[in-house]
């Protein structure tokens, strides 16, 4: 009787929705939502003496998402000036001041973070595309599972696992920084540690997959005829790469691009274990408000600053992409 009173009510469209996403929308509200909702009020509140949220009637305002974004002695205006002026500073090759002032730490941490999320991104394209071509187009097919099974082999790894090996590789007169020692700027044995390359070595190699696996995806569906056509038509083979295979990859690209960027912008790990004083990110940042500076509504303005970002990456996939995140 039971289960025939469970098959009835699946069959009916409404009650059978409800059933079906009653558990899962139970575990997103309580686990996330509720969470994310209370941040998003601590984030309006201020810090205490002790370390305390308040949050009374007095205390409510943006006052930490103004501290973020412009000293408390500068308008809105001038600190967005200063912000575009130290960006094209920081752009420029040579010394040139173009403002009396810099933007908060925290909007160059924010920067920075998304500077080395853009770095990981491009590299990663530039490494991930032809890896995905050959597997995808020029490989056997007989091979095309075990390359891509070697592609997915570190995710049976555990995360810190496999952050700890490049901690390995990276350490003084490890395997890797003898072997540099044929370079005549850097002097074999020397520990590459706590340094801003250490942290987009991480970055590269944990999320690297994340673009080969979307692209792979879109090139192993292409019609290749397509290919041969235009070379027929006149165009080299570049030129018939440029303006036929890759605008009809372009959607593994774009998601490629944005499931590479949006962890690396917002890794804590690895800036925490691989990288030094000089290389930590808004995640740290975050984490350490949360933790030893105890200011939990700047670490959540902070937080919901990151998340905008984020959501802009999101935005400019739905804009651009096509396709799914696959």
């Amino acid at each position: 009787m039971l289960r025939r009173a469970i098959r009835t009510i699946r069959r009916h469209r409404l009650t059978g929705l409800l059933v079906n996403i009653t558990p899962s929308a139970f575990w997103l509200t309580v686990f996330f939502l509720i969470p994310l909702g209370v941040m998003f009020y601590y984030s309006f509140g201020e810090r205490g003496a002790f370390g305390e949220v308040l949050l009374g009637a007095e205390n409510l305002g943006l006052q930490q998402y103004r501290l973020f974004f412009a000293p408390s002695d500068v308008s809105i205006p001038q600190a967005i000036w200063w912000t575009v002026a130290w960006i094209v500073e920081s752009l420029l090759p040579f010394e040139f001041s173009l403002a009396a002032g810099e933007p908060t730490p925290y909007v160059q941490l924010t920067l920075k973070s998304i500077a080395y999320g853009l770095v990981t991104t491009a590299t990663a394209l530039v490494v991930g595309y032809p890896t995905a071509y050959y597997i995808g187009h020029i490989a056997p097919e007989e091979y095309r599972n075990l390359l891509l099974v070697l592609i997915i082999l570190p995710f049976w790894a555990s995360y810190l696992v496999r952050v700890y090996a490049i901690q390995l590789l990276l350490s003084s007169n490890s395997l890797v920084t003898t072997a540099l020692g044929i370079l005549p700027f850097y002097e074999a044995g020397t520990s590459l540690m706590n340094t801003q390359f250490a942290v987009f070595t991480g970055l590269l190699y944990i999320w690297i997959p994340f673009m080969i696996l979307p692209v792979y995806a879109s090139i192993e569906q292409l019609d290749f005829t397509l290919h041969e056509a235009a070379m027929d038509l006149g165009a080299d083979r570049f030129e018939a790469f440029r303006r036929v295979i890759f605008p009809l990859s372009m959607p593994g690209v774009v998601a490629g691009s944005i499931l590479v960027f949006i962890p690396s912008t917002g890794a804590y790990v690895i800036p925490e274990l691989l990288g030094g004083t000089n290389s930590q990110m808004i995640g740290n940042f975050i984490a350490n408000q949360f933790g030893a500076s105890g200011n939990w509504p700047l670490g959540a303005a902070a937080s919901f600053v990151l998340m905008g970002v984020m959501l802009l990456s999101i935005w400019i996939y739905q804009r651009y992409g096509e396709g799914d995140l696959v």
